[in-house]
């Protein structure tokens, strides 16, 4: 598609267009669909070649930045499934309080994989001192708090999460837009027995370590170990006693005495930035 043609038929992109069938543009079940908010999430997700884009829709404020960031990633195909909209449109399928920055894809919602996919995977590795770090999240339902635990994870390197089947936050607007558009490099597993996963990740090679308030040793003691299953849990309940049990050993994030606790997702972001300053001192 020559430029000239691009721009025009941009420029003559309306509401009430509709979409044409492209290898990324599948009219799949509403369920397996999402809605992305803010510009870096939804720039991040037209990126991500594992999601399938099923609109875009922007305010006439945005459309030339748009224009700019589809031709300079060579996604020009995807000009022909954005729609201009108005205020109005954002508000039917966003809360009142979200933050949209007047851009929205509808994009399938990301492959989360098996705790077994991730054992699989794990044994496959034979240099056990490149085994990645992994992060574990029991029944951590708050989407801001998820989806800050995950950018958190992403910037220092901790790109296998691992959720809980039940009771765990689900992939909607607000986890995506808390986590910066980063759950779209993040790997994904879905356990169905955190305990048995533990237990797994202890015969490869992992240290698995929980994240508690009474933890005997601080977050400095885990610059002493190698190949880390860091696990978080719940604000108002922590990490699960049987979890807890099975965990290798609790560390405590030092604090001063007149504050009661940190937000999880802080907690949590001090914890692995420990982590990562110790991998590249």
């Amino acid at each position: 598609m020559q430029k000239s043609q691009s721009n025009n038929q941009l420029n003559q992109i309306n509401k009430n267009s509709k979409p044409n069938n492209l290898s990324r543009h599948q009219n799949n079940d509403e369920k397996d669909f999402v809605w992305i908010g803010g510009k870096n999430p939804c720039f991040l997700s037209l990126k991500n070649q594992k999601r399938k884009i099923s609109e875009i829709v922007i305010n006439k404020n945005n459309l030339e930045e748009l224009k700019n960031f589809l031709a300079k990633n060579s996604l020009q195909n995807l000009e022909r499934i954005v729609k201009v909209v108005d205020s109005i449109f954002f508000q039917n399928i966003f809360n009142k309080d979200f933050v949209h920055q007047g851009i929205a894809v509808k994009a399938s919602k990301l492959n989360f994989k098996t705790q077994f996919d991730l054992l699989e995977e794990l044994n496959l590795i034979e240099d056990k001192t490149l085994l990645p770090d992994i992060l574990i999240l029991d029944q951590i339902t708050d989407p801001q708090n998820v989806g800050a635990i995950i950018r958190s994870a992403i910037a220092f390197n901790f790109k296998k999460i691992v959720f809980c089947e039940f009771n765990s936050a689900k992939e909607t607007p607000s986890l995506i837009k808390a986590s910066a558009g980063n759950i779209d490099f993040a790997e994904i597993f879905v356990a169905v027995n955190i305990n048995n996963l533990i237990e797994k990740l202890k015969k490869i090679g992992y240290w698995c370590i929980g994240l508690a308030g009474e933890g005997v040793e601080n977050e400095k003691k885990i610059a002493e170990y190698k190949n880390i299953a860091l696990v978080v849990g719940s604000e108002g309940s922590g990490i699960r006693n049987l979890v807890k049990k099975n965990c290798d050993l609790l560390v405590r994030i030092d604090t001063n005495k007149e504050v009661e606790s940190l937000n999880v997702s802080v907690a949590t972001a001090i914890a692995l930035n420990e982590i990562y300053r110790n991998k590249n001192v």
